[in-house]
């Protein structure tokens, strides 16, 4: 079996007689490994006559990771992953019950009603925060499937909102936390504006610690890898071409009349976030939208990506590039292949087999640049062959724009970590940082990591843009 480090032995010996745990370490720690050490001693303490099925649920960029650390720590049991596009074999597995462990994704949870017909020995949830929507039906879906043992596995189970924790906690635990509006009324700080709530802050978070303390574990990197080399942050600001500057203009203005339409009545986060992300866009590269469609289309020029390819071409070094945006991805690679730069490119539209390639090419050294948006390349991948990741932009989540960075700052990182912010003056992108930095310390002093007993609260003048 693989060699565990001290503190996920720490894991194994004081958790595998609890049935039920979250497992919250750093970003980068081996929760996975730690997630089926747990499974094969519990496996252990059984007779060998027990029909005992586990049920990985992943996202689908690390399906093939997961099945790689099941063969290498367990080659004597038959693991099964999923085929994105023939999901039937993996049913008829599931069914049948020819398999000892499954893999499948959180998107096709939804699909597989299947899953819930048998009671399983194990269920374990990677980046368990894909159940904060309580409502969703990826989440409705897990919590009807029934499971002995359950582990989930996060570096930040409150992924953005501090009343995201409530679902995992549901799914752990039932019984104990039954109602969401006890546990909403008890933690969340709130203040209500024609019947809506409107989320200030968190209360009695030392109550909730101990209520949480005999089967929450979280480490963070330097507590536990003190030799693991430090991150540090380099912000560069660019100028807007002109062309770029006068579209971003009148996006900015049709922004503020949309405001000014709209100021006297409660709008929902996710409406703002999605004019905010449009401007945001703007700023990132010349952008048009088709009035018939709606749709956004970005195009050169583009300041950031100048700036881009001059950090490249200052380095042999390998590089990883994170946008939140697809077309900035592509826009890029077309420098890249204009530039004879080897690279690859990893978004939601690259398949399975492709990704894998693209990740073990990456960590060969075969490829200078992995370029990537947060939300496909931000999770669950070891990208340890390069020391420096630049932003062109982030995420409105801060805990996604972490696992993104800690994609390089993991174990087998033998070198410090360069996170490079590519930002345009006079916009969005330079005011919405210090909002990103609040909802983050919301989040670390409700997963333990803050020790201030000082209460965040949102000043809601400080605004995106104006």
């Amino acid at each position: 079996m693989l060699e565990l480090y001290p503190f996920q032995r720490y894991t194994v010996e004081n958790f595998r007689n609890v049935r039920c745990i979250l497992l919250g370490d750093d970003m980068g720690l081996g929760k996975t490994v730690q997630a089926i050490s747990l499974d094969l001693h519990r496996r252990a303490t059984l007779p060998e006559t027990e029909i005992l099925k586990t049920l990985v649920v992943a996202p689908l960029a690390v399906v093939p990771s997961w099945k790689n650390h099941w063969e290498a720590m367990a080659p004597s049991l038959n693991i099964v992953a999923i085929d994105n596009k023939k999901r039937q074999p993996f049913i008829d597995a599931v069914l049948s019950g020819d398999g000892d462990v499954f893999i499948c994704h959180w998107p096709a949870l939804r699909l597989m009603p299947e899953l819930a017909k048998r009671r399983w020995f194990h269920i374990i949830g990677d980046e368990i925060h894909s159940i904060q929507n309580r409502k969703s039906k990826q989440t409705v879906a897990l919590k009807k499937i029934q499971g002995d043992n359950r582990t989930g596995l996060s570096g930040t189970p409150a992924f953005d909102k501090p009343d995201d924790l409530w679902s995992i906690l549901n799914w752990l635990y039932p019984k104990f936390w039954s109602s969401y509006w006890t546990y909403f009324n008890r933690h969340i700080v709130f203040n209500t504006y024609n019947g809506y709530r409107q989320v200030v802050g968190i209360a009695y978070v030392d109550e909730l610690h101990k209520q949480m303390d005999g089967f929450y574990i979280r480490r963070k990197k330097e507590d536990v890898l003190p030799d693991l080399p430090d991150k540090y942050y380099t912000t560069i600001d660019v100028d807007m071409s002109p062309m770029q500057e006068r579209a971003y203009e009148s996006m900015r203005k049709q922004m503020l009349a949309w405001v000014g339409e709209h100021e006297r009545e409660p709008i929902s986060a996710p409406v703002v976030i999605a004019q905010l992300t449009r401007l945001q866009q703007f700023a990132c590269a010349f952008a048009e939208v088709d009035e018939s469609t709606g749709k956004m289309h970005l195009s050169e020029p583009s300041s950031k990506l100048d700036a881009v390819m001059e950090l490249i071409a200052d380095t042999r070094q390998p590089i990883v590039v994170f946008s939140q945006f697809s077309q900035m991805i592509k826009l890029l690679a077309k420098r890249l292949e204009k530039a004879k730069i080897s690279h690859g490119i990893y978004t939601g539209d690259t398949s399975a087999k492709d990704r894998e390639k693209i990740v073990d090419d990456f960590q060969a050294g075969k490829l200078q640049v992995f370029a990537g948006t947060i939300a496909a390349g931000g999770v669950g991948i070891t990208l340890t062959a390069a020391s420096i990741v630049i932003f062109t932009d982030r995420g409105w989540s801060p805990s996604i724009n972490v696992q993104a960075e800690d994609r390089l700052h993991r174990i087998g990182q033998p070198n410090a970590v360069q996170v490079i912010d590519i930002r345009s003056r006079h916009t969005v992108d330079i005011k919405r940082a210090k909002r990103l930095l609040q909802k983050w310390s919301w989040i670390k002093k409700l997963i333990g990591d803050d020790d201030s007993d000082e209460l965040i609260t949102i000043d809601e003048d400080d605004d995106e843009d104006d």
